[in-house]
């Protein structure tokens, strides 16, 4: 897209001469009053999925927080530091109409979403075709993927134009968080006098990922409709208007990269930004902690004149609180790209800001036409980067401070050219924090497992599209990396692991090898997943935030035969999900009368003599643990490519409903190894398993006839099969022969519930090894494989062992002795362990229990004591506390004087959003009884320091001490 940056002086003279005069005469005809709380408010959602906590409204503005006051700075980053930048912000609007009762004479319109001078809008939630019906419609709300979206009714905005409805009305998702609303400025009365509603409908999507290369940035696309079926609006603009704050706002600073060359990026364009002028703030309400960086919007859709060309950005203004234009002359005549108090045309603001000041700016395009019911697009991203460093002043600040805005700019820039469709990592998992007594554990389940690549079912995978790759993976999940951190903000990692599949790396997330500590980077090392973890390097009552990422190992085409048919030429791809400061928790004291679950596998079928396979069961999110019996069943074996390397699969149900929770999942294994590997959790169990089989001397222990005349010193075990090994079961085998049509047999695994072996035709050769599994006759050299006893043959081959049939020889004549019905049976060789195919467990839980049927004697502490002013968990001394530690789940704290006056009752139980998460904690901070629980007038008041006693009464027992406090 280009930027106009020459002066277009697209106004008459005297066309300025009347904007002028309507200026200077309505200038300061509003003053900045404090929007009224609630106002026209009917739906607000909060971006948080990314680095980004912004509040968006359905009245088109976004970033000023109304649930505050009368509103405050909300667009907060990165979060969960609230850092704030953005006090309020969007879209604006301007055009010249024709008046309806004289259409010679034509008005100067300017709607706004948002106005840094009142922090109000001119804008409805609902659109202009709906206003009969009014504003305050659940319809109109804003709606956010994945919960609810697409959005719903599509005929409430629906234009009779398919084509036009599918640019309006999204279908699905492109972001991880995606947010769509409607609105217009058709109510007269949302707009301050002498303006009026232009009758556009503006549709509005916020697309957002948390991606290493784009968690810093949202983007906004805004298409704005005439609704009317007569008026055609003129010399049009339309433009993003933000009051950007960098903390304190009365020192901030502006600038621009219209054409710029960054080094170590190239060319930027069409970038505004503001930034801290001395880059230090004072911790307070708007700014917690840290350096000052810059917010931008970065162009990168505009309206296209009449060739079709884009018009880029036109005009760059920043302006004051003490010079908005507040009128819709003033606001058209800065859209327009003029100093609408001078009338001179200085389209860009921005060169060498020298005036620290609270600055908003506004980015705009123009000027076009919208003719009845015709559309037009912008699109931008709001972007966050870290600028220069502490305490260093705006203007001695070099153009290579600006590489991170520059990049992002970039990167922004790429993914709306890829049609917001990129190949991006795989879905971070769901995760569930289990805060113990000073450990943490983190657990999470399979989801980006078993959830196919979105570019790779929408892109790659489509041979009819210009994206189609056949290099490029659906399901391209490698691994799992947790973090940890103190305050949010700054990660470590706890510990890494990935699949089992020959893939092995270091990398950087997002490629940055400069900038990312070797600590941080990804490292893929074959050694298996698992599916949670203890960290134990924490103290009761600190708070710490966790991050669960998946990340992935694919191939991009970059090369390509001259027919675009055949790849000659690839690039590896490795992405990570975002981290994301959502998830948090706070270890704390067990509860002294609760009872942990207890959970125990048991073997329901299959061998329990020396199984191979071993399992270790653990309760790794107790809350979740229920009584329900869950059934393990394996499968048969499949050939894993090798002749001894098996592909074992299992499926877990519940069987009280009958419902999978683990679908068929694969181990792949090689005998003579030993595998670990871990179920993903499922009913708050873990289990983790162990695999160790060994090749045996003979695979058949025990051979004897069971029924039947046969000589039974005739039928004696052999060897194994070198090319059948993987189907090796160390079971037990019955044989029932018959012998009509012709001599046969069926063979039943007895030790897996007398269930039927296959026939098949292996020979031990090379190419039948996949056949391994399953049964056959064969002669002397294990050759000419056949269901029908001949003479010929010497053995009979079961699933990667053998049997001889007449002491080493054929059984020539001897197939007479075999009567219908006779019965042999073969004892495998359990020395090496046995497989673990067709065997099927019980996972059996015992749900943990607060007892009350008993009593204990408790132990109560109060943690510090003695209190004095001031304790580490505390964030400031505006929030003591104390905590009770070692309770019952559920009591009542009674506190008094050492004058045995009551001061506060304290009803512990559990009130978190999980069970469990407080335990045996409750915290008290210092004030006497709540407003409302007492008559006293000193209620909800600090308590002055002094000896306390408390008094713990519980359906367990009781408990009595002191406690001191000093301020």
């Amino acid at each position: 897209m280009k930027s106009r940056l020459s002066n277009r002086k697209w106004q008459t003279a005297g066309l300025l001469l009347v904007l002028l005069t309507m200026t200077a005469g309505l200038a300061w005809a509003r003053s900045a009053t404090p929007p009224p709380a609630g106002q026209r408010v009917y739906n607000s959602q909060w971006l948080n999925i990314n680095k980004w906590e912004c509040p968006f409204y359905n009245d088109g503005r976004y970033g000023l927080d109304i649930s505050v006051a009368t509103g405050v700075a909300g667009g907060a980053w990165p979060q969960p530091l609230h850092n704030c930048y953005i006090f309020g912000a969007g879209l604006w609007f301007g055009s010249i109409r024709a008046r309806a009762n004289d259409p010679s004479m034509e008005d100067t319109l300017v709607t706004f979403g948002y106005n840094p001078n009142s922090g109000g809008t001119e804008m409805s939630p609902v659109t202009v075709e709906n206003v009969a019906e009014g504003t305050g419609s659940a319809d109109d709300r804003i709606f956010v993927y994945p919960a609810d979206y697409p959005p719903a009714p599509r005929t409430r905005w629906e234009t009779g134009d398919a084509q036009v409805d599918s640019m309006l009305i999204p279908y699905e998702n492109f972001s991880l968080m995606d947010m769509w609303c409607a609105y217009s400025d058709v109510l007269s009365e949302n707009h301050i006098s002498p303006g009026k509603p232009q009758n556009i409908d503006v549709y509005q999507t916020v697309y957002a990922w948390n991606y290493p290369s784009n968690e810093d940035i949202f983007f906004i696309t805004y298409i704005a409709r005439n609704a009317s079926t007569t008026d055609t609006l003129k010399n049009c603009f339309m433009g993003a208007v933000c009051d950007a704050d960098v903390g304190d706002a009365t020192d901030d600073m502006v600038g621009t990269l219209l054409n710029t060359y960054v080094p170590g990026v190239g060319t930027v364009t069409n970038v505004g930004y503001v930034g801290d002028n001395n880059n230090q703030e004072n911790p307070g309400r708007d700014w917690e902690s840290g350096t000052p960086g810059v917010f931008a919007y970065k162009f990168l859709e505009s309206p296209r004149d009449t060739s079709g060309d884009p018009l880029g950005m036109t005009a760059f203004k920043k302006f004051t609180i003490d010079i908005d234009p507040v009128t819709d002359a003033a606001q058209y005549l800065t859209m327009a790209g003029f100093d609408y108090r001078t009338g001179v045309y200085t389209p860009y603001d921005s060169a060498k800001d020298v005036d620290p000041k609270d600055k908003r700016f506004v980015q705009c395009s123009g000027p076009f036409t919208l003719a009845p019911q015709q559309m037009v697009r912008l699109v931008i991203a709001c972007i966050a980067a870290p600028f220069g460093g502490p305490n260093q002043n705006w203007q001695d600040r070099p153009i290579d401070s600006l590489i991170h805005l520059a990049k992002l700019a970039n990167q922004a820039q790429f993914i709306y050219d890829q049609g917001w469709l990129l190949p991006g990592p795989p879905l971070a998992p769901n995760m569930t924090l289990v805060p113990g007594d000073n450990q943490v554990r983190i657990v999470w389940d399979n989801l980006p497992e078993v959830t196919p690549d979105p570019y790779w079912l929408k892109v790659a995978s489509d041979t009819s599209k210009p994206g189609w790759d056949p290099l490029y993976r659906g399901y391209d999940f490698e691994g799992y990396i947790v973090y940890k951190s103190k305050n949010g903000s700054d990660w470590e990692i706890l510990g890494q692991c990935d699949r089992v599949n020959g893939d092995t790396f270091n990398y950087p997330p997002g490629g940055d090898s400069v900038n990312t500590p070797d600590s941080l980077w990804i490292k893929a090392t074959d050694a298996g997943l698992y599916y949670n973890l203890v960290d134990s390097n924490v103290t009761n009552g600190f708070t710490y935030y966790y991050s669960v990422a998946s990340f992935d190992y694919n191939f991009q085409t970059t090369q390509w035969d001259s027919a675009h048919q055949i790849p000659l030429d690839s690039t590896v791809i490795i992405l990570r999900s975002g981290l994301v400061a959502n998830y948090y928790t706070t270890p704390r004291w067990e509860a002294a009368n609760y009872v942990m679950p207890t959970v125990n596998v048991a073997t329901a079928v299959g061998d329990t003599t020396k199984p191979g396979l071993r399992w270790k069961p653990e309760v790794v999110v107790p809350a979740q643990v229920t009584a329900d019996t869950y059934e393990l069943r394996f499968l048969a074996p499949a050939y894993g490519g090798s002749a001894s390397k098996p592909i074992y699969s299992y499926v877990v149900t519940n069987l009280r409903n009958d419902s999978v929770v683990i679908e068929s999942t694969s181990l792949s294994y090689t005998i003579g190894n030993t595998l670990t590997r871990a179920l993903p959790v499922f009913n708050g169990l873990a289990l983790n398993c162990s695999l160790k089989l060994t090749l045996p001397a003979s695979g058949i222990e025990t051979a004897y006839v069971q029924t039947g005349t046969y000589p039974a010193e005739k039928v004696r075990g052999s060897g194994t099969a070198s090319q059948g090994l993987w189907a090796l079961r160390g079971a037990d085998y019955e044989i029932e022969f018959s012998v009509s049509p012709y001599l046969t047999a069926k063979v039943y695994d007895v030790t897996h519930g007398r269930i039927e072996v296959p026939k098949t035709e292996f020979d031990n050769l090379s190419g039948s090894k996949a056949q391994a599994n399953g049964w056959c006759f064969v002669d002397r050299t294990a050759r000419n494989p056949s269901d029908t006893l001949k003479g010929k043959m010497a053995r009979i081959y079961v699933c990667g062992v053998y049997a001889e049939i007449n002491a080493g020889d054929s059984i020539a004549g001897n197939t007479s002795l075999i009567q219908d019905g006779d019965r042999w049976v073969l004892i495998g060789n359990k020395s090496g362990g046995t497989a673990p195919s067709y065997n099927v467990y019980h996972v059996l839980s015992v749900p943990g229990v607060s007892r009350t049927d008993t009593t204990y004697k408790l132990n109560v502490k109060v943690v510090p004591n003695p209190y004095v002013v001031f304790n580490a968990w505390e964030k400031s001394t505006e929030q003591r506390y104390v905590r009770f530690t070692h309770l019952p789940s559920e009591c009542i704290i009674r506190i008094y004087t050492v004058a045995g006056d009551l001061v506060k009752v304290i009803r512990h139980t559990e009130t978190m959003t999980q069970p469990l998460d407080q335990a045996g904690t409750e915290t008290w901070d210092f004030t006497n009884e709540s407003p409302g629980m007492s008559q006293t007038a000193a209620s909800g008041q600090l308590i002055a320091s002094g000896v306390y006693i408390y008094h713990v009464e519980s359906k367990v027992g009781e408990a009595v001490g002191k406690l001191a406090v000093i301020y």
